[in-house]
């Protein structure tokens, strides 16, 4: 008869076991997965001219105007909340906004789904987006193609947009970036004291550019829009005449805009 050794059995069951509860507890739990830091919004603040100085008629205007368009959308919407605002500029620039609205599509948190509903849910939201884009270029496509009857097409008042940059820079949410883009040949022209019309009177030097500039800062003393980024998209051809388009307006306004303390004013072409 055979006899079974209970304390050599059990000791080496012990050792067993007390070697895996050591392995165990020397292993780091694994971590759930965290989402990645959500983008910053994009809020993109578009002012088109209306005036009778921006004509559009030889057709490179309205088909640089279009392409750009369509070239602000694709670049700025990427997310939910990303902003499209679109006002015009003429004799009534401070109560002409024409609309604003916002991107839908939302993708939400996929760390903890498998694979395959992450694939269908960021197609999904693909698709959402692709429509969002769609929308927003068709309203700014709508508002680029208006034609302005009223009275207010005969002055141009682009000052009146250094208060809505303003006003839209405070308001904004500290993750937001604000893109400003100018539709618009540049041409101030107010009739009055204190005003500028470069239709009567153009600044006629770089220097008399800088000069007027630096003097019309001091209107606009008490805004902040330091913050903000600032495009101009001119309606020119590349062969139009400097009497056509006048270098020294755009110096104005770069200097302008230096004084109010933007880093850049950049200007937007498109490939000939």
């Amino acid at each position: 008869m055979s006899t079974f050794k209970y304390p050599a059995l059990l000791q080496g069951i012990f050792w067993i076991l007390a070697g895996f509860a050591m392995s165990q507890c020397g292993s780091p739990e694994k971590q759930p997965a965290t989402p990645p830091p959500p983008k910053p919004s994009i809020h993109s603040l578009i002012f088109i001219d209306k005036t009778v100085s921006f004509d559009m008629s030889d057709g490179y205007g309205l088909k640089k105007y279009e392409q750009i368009i369509k070239q602000v959308v694709q670049e700025n919407v990427h997310q939910k909340d990303d902003q499209i605002e679109v006002y015009f500029i003429h004799e009534n620039t401070a109560q002409a906004k024409v609309f604003s609205t916002k991107a839908k599509a939302s993708l939400g948190d996929t760390t903890q789904m498998n694979p395959t509903d992450v694939e269908r849910i960021k197609n999904d939201y693909a698709m959402a987006l692709k429509k969002d884009k769609l929308r927003m270029v068709k309203k700014c496509l709508q508002a680029l193609s208006e034609v302005n009857e009223s009275d207010t097409k005969t002055q141009t008042d682009i000052w009146a947009t250094i208060p809505i940059i303003d006003k839209k820079n405070s308001k904004k949410e500290d993750d937001t970036i604000l893109k400003v883009y100018y539709f618009s040949d540049m041409v101030e022209s107010m009739q009055g004291a204190e005003k500028r019309d470069f239709h009567v009177s153009p600044p006629s030097s770089a220097e008399q550019a800088r000069e007027w500039a630096a003097k019309d800062a001091q209107n606009f003393s008490d805004v902040d829009i330091e913050a903000a980024e600032v495009y101009y998209i001119l309606p020119f051809s590349p062969l139009s005449s400097t009497e056509e388009n006048n270098p020294h307006v755009m110096v104005y306004w770069e200097r302008l805009f230096t004084a109010l303390e933007i880093e850049e004013i950049n200007e937007i072409t498109i490939e000939e």
